[in-house]
């Protein structure tokens, strides 16, 4: 399951459900970055592009590596795997401070479920050569859906 958790993690930073968020000063204010801001200024974040930017995820951060989000710690004098820490400001997929996603845990309890249920009971791969291209919107969806072939577990 610290795998599977890993794995979603790496999923939502490369392809966050909400791509882009906007947030209203209400009155001047100075951003964390050193910016001032005049009251009543909107600004846009882009989720999806903080997912890939080199400077938070290093040199590697094209590639999907669930491992990422995984350190060894002990438990009971075992060694043994455990989901990392990440800062909230780090990985936004949920927003961060105190907008934070009150569903966030909910939400990895029922994505871990559903997967463990249908990955032991089938096999899925991607079709050979089906164009996956990400469309943004409110929502990330796929351009041209997702077609896969589903086949049972022998």
């Amino acid at each position: 399951m610290v795998y599977l958790h890993g794995a979603m993690c790496e999923t939502l930073r490369l392809y966050p459900s909400v791509p882009y968020e906007h947030k209203q000063s209400i009155e001047p204010d100075v951003l964390p970055s050193g910016h001032a801001i005049d009251g009543n200024t909107r600004i846009l974040l882009s989720i999806f592009s903080m997912g890939r930017m080199e400077e938070i995820w290093g040199v590697d951060w094209m590639d999907f590596k669930p491992e990422r989000w995984i350190s060894v710690g002990s438990v009971d004098e075992k060694k043994k795997m455990v989901v990392s820490h990440m800062p909230a400001y780090k990985f936004t997929a949920f927003m961060a401070g105190p907008r934070t996603c009150l569903g966030r845990k909910i939400a990895f309890v029922q994505m871990k479920a559903i997967a463990s249920c249908v990955l032991r009971r089938f096999k899925i791969e991607v079709v050979d050569g089906h164009p996956m291209v990400p469309d943004a919107s409110i929502l990330m969806f796929m351009k041209y859906g997702l077609k896969v072939r589903v086949s049972y577990r022998a």
